[in-house]
C-alpha cells in the first residue's frame, strides 16, 4: 500500500508539472490556435501517460520473485539472468521498461517479461 501511495503522489506531481508549463506556455502565447495548444499538450500527455503505464505494469513487481519459470516452448524450467530494459512505444505514451529476463538453455531463447 506505501508503494501505491508513493506512484500516487508521484503521478500528482508529475501532472501539476504539466499544467504549470502547459498554463505558463499558453500565457506566453495568448494567440495560439487549438492545434497549437494541442500540440504542446500532446507529448506532455504521452510522458504523463508513459509514467502511469509503467507504474501499473510494475505494481505487482517486475518478475524477479517468479520461480521456475516455465519455456513457452518445451516447458523446461528457466534460468533468471537478471533485469532487462526494453523500449515500449504505444499509443499512451513512450516508456523504459525494467523487467526480470529469463533464458531457456534448452532452446536458447529467453522472454521478457516472464508470465
Amino acid at each position: 500500500m506505501v508503494q501505491t501511495e508513493k506512484a500516487k503522489v508521484e503521478m500528482q506531481q508529475a501532472f501539476e508539472q504539466m499544467w504549470e508549463e502547459l498554463h505558463q506556455w499558453r500565457a506566453e502565447h495568448p494567440q495560439a490556435s487549438f492545434d497549437e495548444i494541442a500540440a504542446q499538450v500532446t507529448p506532455r500527455r504521452r510522458e504523463l501517460m508513459g509514467k502511469l503505464l509503467i507504474q501499473l505494469a510494475s505494481q505487482h513487481g517486475d518478475g524477479t520473485e517468479v520461480e521456475g519459470v516455465p519455456c513457452p516452448d518445451c516447458g523446461q524450467a528457466m534460468s533468471y539472468k537478471g533485469k532487462s530494459s526494453r523500449d515500449v512505444t504505444h499509443l499512451e505514451g513512450e516508456l523504459a521498461l525494467e523487467r526480470a529476463y529469463y533464458y531457456c538453455a534448452t532452446c536458447e531463447g529467453g522472454i521478457f517479461p516472464p508470465g
